[in-house]
């Protein structure tokens, strides 16, 4: 299974014979066999046919809907929750015992697997700076567990997360530059390509989560409001660091990708990639969903995609009662 993304400006979905067909300027792009889809990814201005919708709709494929700089407009999909699910999560929604378990494990799951990436990409360079941010971070990680709210573990995290970026900041090489976090619009390169990987891992999560029955807006850590998947929100905190920040630092410091590659700042301020080279990182992104680890539960090797939907099950058990606490996956050094 693999992820369709169509990013031509001008190009159409279209489908015959049972297959996904990119066409633009008339002319046929590729042509793909429907089964072989797990969902779709549209940038821009490209166009989807009445016949490809229906068939998406009917396979229950997934379509995500992003501008050209890889802003999320909104996704169609068919399938609902499990009504059976769906009491079980408002009913441990409403148990303050059950969010506080699930939302320490989260958070524990992020700071440690920053913290590892951290330690591995300073494993050469041993600078002072990241060396004491990797010390702040375990101290933070040992407070976890005796946090008594969820406002609590916020504050770690958000504390956590500023002492994090800046010490990846000293970690990214000539000729880019960063020095904090920035979204909505992103402001510089790092935080376009950041920005870009975290929505793409989000949008994923968000069709698993789905695709198993579980409703996305009922999570732990990040509680129910209006228009926000607290659920995606939730488990996409462990994959930030192992999967986006990890291949962002290598595209960047592997000269991968060069200024030229970016826009200038718009009326906004905000930086993003050059269509050209958006198909780059979507290949490169690609690579990095089917590299393998070592599932940190099971100890078998799985891919990067595997690992989400294993941990969307993972998650499953918890809401149904099978273990008590949700264990998200840890890297490796």
């Amino acid at each position: 299974m693999t992820v369709l993304y169509v990013t031509e400006r001008g190009a159409s979905l279209k489908v015959k014979h049972q297959q996904f067909q990119i066409y633009h300027n008339s002319e046929i792009q590729l042509s793909i066999p429907v089964n072989r889809i797990s969902h779709i990814v549209l940038f821009g201005s490209c166009r989807l046919t009445h016949g490809a919708m229906s068939l998406a709709l009917r396979r229950q494929i997934p379509v995500m809907f992003l501008s050209y700089q890889g802003r999320y407009f909104g996704r169609l999909q068919g399938k609902i929750a499990e009504i059976d699910y769906l009491q079980q999560q408002v009913k441990n929604s409403l148990n303050p015992e059950f969010r506080l378990r699930q939302a320490k494990s989260i958070v524990a799951g992020k700071l440690s697997n920053s913290w590892i990436l951290l330690r591995r990409l300073n494993r050469y360079h041993q600078q002072t700076e990241v060396k004491e941010a990797i010390a702040q971070l375990a101290d933070t990680i040992n407070k976890i567990p005796q946090a008594e709210s969820i406002d609590t573990l916020f504050g770690y995290e958000g504390q956590s997360a500023r002492i994090y970026f800046q010490a990846l900041g000293t970690l990214i090489q000539d000729p880019f530059q960063f020095t904090k976090r920035t979204r909505r619009p992103p402001t510089d390169p790092v935080n376009s390509l950041l920005s870009l990987g975290y929505t793409l891992v989000f949008q994923n999560l968000y069709t698993l989560i789905q695709a198993i029955g579980l409703h996305p807006h009922f999570g732990n850590l990040h509680t129910p409001r209006h228009n926000h998947p607290a659920l995606v929100s939730d488990l996409i905190e462990e994959f930030r660091a192992p999967i986006v920040d990890s291949l962002v630092v290598y595209l960047l410091n592997s000269n991968i990708f060069i200024p030229e590659d970016f826009t200038a700042p718009d009326n906004r301020g905000g930086v993003y990639l050059q269509p050209s080279a958006l198909k780059i990182f979507l290949k490169h992104w690609q690579t990095k969903l089917q590299s393998q680890i070592t599932h940190s539960h099971t100890g078998a090797k799985v891919t990067y995609q595997r690992c989400l939907e294993l941990q969307v099950w993972e998650y499953l058990t918890c809401v149904l009662g099978e273990q008590e606490n949700y264990r998200p996956i840890q890297s490796k050094m």
